[in-house]
């Protein structure tokens, strides 16, 4: 017999535990990350777990985010993607049903006007979705992943034609290699205090809006003790010109942010960040490297993660409404993105459309790159 429930505090090791023996298990379905999100203050998390005999054999993490235009019970929030897990033994219909179910009856119990999902892109798990979660909106989205198998062979040695044939990637790093660069991974937070001006100048630069900078005071708090976190900072004659945050399980490692110096942009001091994090992390054992997402298929940031050996999956961002959302029509977009920050809705350019349920992420961008003071970041997603 499979009960849903809220995860309990005294289930807590257990679920860490069953998160292990999940394939696609992700950092962002751990309870470490779940208490980087909590401390910004902001959300209530909400983990939903199925058992059976006493076990727990799926689980959905989600966040309440309460606001008087319309509380929300999402599980993208603050650049997560997680999505509902479980154990591959387990009948995966029963269990997403029993969940999800279960999630919008929360929400409702919320007074939720909404409740978003997104599905896991390493897992055929879209259709499920669609058949019990019955979404009034849908957003294709995508991420770039690489296979480290791909690149590395069994001795650590790279064997990926992009890194041993003459190409742009061949000759990007050759000239990185001679730069008066340096890589530090000196996890202290005088670092990490550098790097989050970087990374607000760059995001002003972008039109963008800068992460919190509690999350990465976070991810070094409580990730980077537990080996579930990585930071990477680039200096040049003294001087910080890049930085990455990098959070992982065993199995999967997310390039949460990178964000680099502009005014150094001929040091190619990213070249020499990624070059490091991921021959690092073959070393580790980390199966996947998850790019997450980008700006749009085939533009600028898209093309150079897939020169690094990059394959694409899509995913889908799932809106179930359930209260009126009449008041979202009428404050739009830029409002919405002030009230509801880093916790995704529901497509923008679909709002005004009741006709019309399904998009593309190209699609929204398109459509956010015709409003006045926009800029398509990676802030949307």
């Amino acid at each position: 017999m499979l009960k849903v429930d809220i995860l309990a505090n005294d289930s807590e090791m257990e679920y860490e535990k069953f998160l292990d023996q999940c394939k696609f298990a992700s950092i962002q379905h751990s309870l470490l990350w779940r208490d980087v999100i909590c401390d910004l203050g902001k959300d209530e998390p909400f983990f939903i777990i199925a058992k059976e005999k006493d076990k727990i054999v799926g689980a959905l993490p989600l966040y309440y985010y309460k606001c008087k235009y319309g509380n929300l019970l999402t599980s993208i929030a603050w650049y997560t993607i997680s999505g509902i897990i479980c154990l591959e033994y387990v009948n995966k219909r029963e269990v997403y049903r029993k969940l999800l179910d279960y999630s919008i009856s929360l929400a409702k119990e919320l007074d939720c006007n909404a409740i978003s999902i997104n599905t896991n892109m390493f897992l055929d798990d879209e259709r499920i979705y669609l058949e019990h979660f019955k979404p009034d909106y849908i957003l294709e989205n995508f991420i770039q992943y690489i296979n480290l198998y791909e690149i590395f062979n069994k001795d650590g040695v790279i064997v990926h034609p992009n890194y041993t044939r003459k190409g742009v990637l061949r000759k990007n790093l050759e000239k990185a290699l001679l730069q008066p660069v340096i890589i530090s991974e000196r996890q202290i937070q005088e670092h990490v205090d550098k790097w989050y001006k970087i990374h607000e100048k760059r995001m002003k630069e972008l039109g963008a809006d800068p992460i919190p900078k509690g999350i990465f005071d976070g991810v070094l708090k409580r990730l980077v003790p537990k080996n579930r976190g990585k930071f990477l900072f680039a200096f040049s004659r003294g001087e910080m010109v890049s930085g990455g945050v990098f959070i992982f399980n065993k199995d999967i490692m997310n390039a949460y942010m990178m964000s680099m110096d502009s005014k150094h942009k001929e040091l190619r001091s990213n070249y020499l960040i990624t070059y490091h994090i991921l021959n690092w992390a073959n070393k580790v054992g980390i199966k996947i490297f998850n790019w997450m997402s980008s700006d749009k298929k085939g533009g600028g940031v898209y093309r150079w993660k897939e020169m690094w050996g990059s394959r694409e999956l899509s995913c889908l961002y799932l809106t179930k409404i359930l209260g009126d959302i009449s008041r979202w029509r009428s404050l739009g977009y830029l409002k919405l993105k002030k009230f509801y920050e880093f916790h995704y809705l529901l497509p923008f350019n679909l709002l005004e459309s009741p006709g019309f349920r399904i998009t593309t992420k190209d699609e929204v961008i398109s459509f956010l790159n015709r409003m006045p003071k926009f800029n398509s970041a990676k802030t949307l997603f």
